[in-house]
């Protein structure tokens, strides 16, 4: 039996997304999910490849939709302009503005993922081409054009007990890569998209314990130099501001294209209440408007993973088929509140304990 998510009255609570992959045997149609994220004031919408039973049913809906160019058709993309003007033409011209384009990413975690080194010479000319071609359409001011990488581009390893984002890099094995993506980034006003996930960051060093992870603790206060961290989230995600400031790139914004806490899998990391209590600190810290240590006061748009859990990923984790917020018959996995008024008891706490550390 399902429990309750708390409704949104959005206003800048919009800025809380969800990612839907589609690797379920029973998962409920678009329409159908259209009319769950409504019901809940679920924003923005992001899916991992052009599907366009998602654009038609998301037509009219006021959902922003961020759309991805999957890594096995880079190669296409990057081989000539008509390709990538082919599939502007196909997959993004017949339906927007009707259904709300926000984003084109384009490839996903191919830089520093060893699995994905194959497409590394198809990323930036990909993301060329899908740029021209919307530029040929009219809508390179519209619709931005990025890609999402991980935490496997930084070189200084960000976990509970290394906490020291200033000191981060990107890895040399994708310093030239990274260069040009980021100056194509910010030559066209798109944000750098970075896919976080304390949960394996935690999985690779627990000894700092598991609150730090799931934004439960109040002590140990975590200092960088000037900078205070009380959860590893904020930790990553400075870790790459810090990274494109060491490139010469300091004010390419971030947008949290995934991240999430599974809630099966491994033992008593993965409960339902450690993954109820992550995601609702999670929302109430975004939406606080507290921002980062390194970008307080700003908030960051940030996309949760997932919709649903799903029963067909073949990767054999039991963590992977279980992110969801919903079960597929549409019920919540766990109770989450996007209240946005508790958000505001949040940020007075966030700029009271900063004041006393000072």
């Amino acid at each position: 039996m399902g429990v309750s998510i708390n409704s949104v009255s959005f206003a800048d609570g919009e800025r809380i997304g969800v990612n839907n992959g589609l690797m379920g045997d029973n998962l409920p149609s678009q329409d159908e999910v259209v009319a769950l994220l409504q019901e809940y004031s679920i924003g923005k919408y992001r899916i991992f490849k052009q599907e366009p039973t998602v654009f038609k049913a998301f037509k009219n809906s006021g959902i922003e939709i961020v759309v991805g160019v999957a890594n096995s058709d880079l190669q296409n993309m990057s081989s000539s302009k008509s390709a990538a003007m082919e599939w502007v033409d196909e997959y993004i011209k017949p339906y927007y503005p009707a259904t709300n384009i926000k984003y084109i990413v384009v490839g996903n975690e191919v830089l520093g993922v060893p699995t994905a080194d194959s497409y590394v010479e198809y990323l930036l000319p990909a993301m060329k081409n899908i740029q021209e071609a919307l530029t040929n359409a009219s809508l390179e001011n519209k619709i931005k054009v990025s890609t999402a990488l991980a935490m496997d581009v930084i070189g200084n390893s960000i976990s509970p007990n290394n906490v020291s984002p200033s000191k981060v890099t990107f890895i040399n094995a994708v310093k030239d890569q990274m260069t040009s993506v980021l100056q194509f980034l910010e030559d066209n006003g798109s944000p750098f998209l970075a896919n976080v996930f304390p949960y394996k960051s935690y999985l690779d060093n627990s000894s700092a314990g598991l609150d730090f992870a799931l934004f439960s603790s109040s002590a140990p206060i975590v200092r960088d130099g000037d900078l205070i961290y009380r959860n590893l989230f904020d930790a990553m995600v400075d870790a790459f501001y810090s990274g494109m400031e060491g490139m010469g790139y300091p004010n390419i914004p971030i947008v949290v294209s995934a991240r999430g806490w599974p809630s099966k899998g491994n033992g008593e990391v993965t409960t339902i209440q450690n993954t109820q209590n992550y995601i609702n600190n999670l929302i109430r810290h975004v939406l606080s408007n507290a921002g980062m240590p390194k970008r307080p006061g700003k908030s960051i748009e940030t996309y949760i993973f997932s919709v649903f859990n799903e029963d067909s990923k073949t990767n054999g984790e039991v963590e992977e088929k279980n992110y969801g917020l919903f079960y597929p018959d549409k019920q919540p996995v766990y109770s989450v509140d996007f209240s946005p008024s508790f958000s505001k008891i949040v940020t007075m706490l966030f700029y009271i304990e900063i004041d006393e550390y000072n």
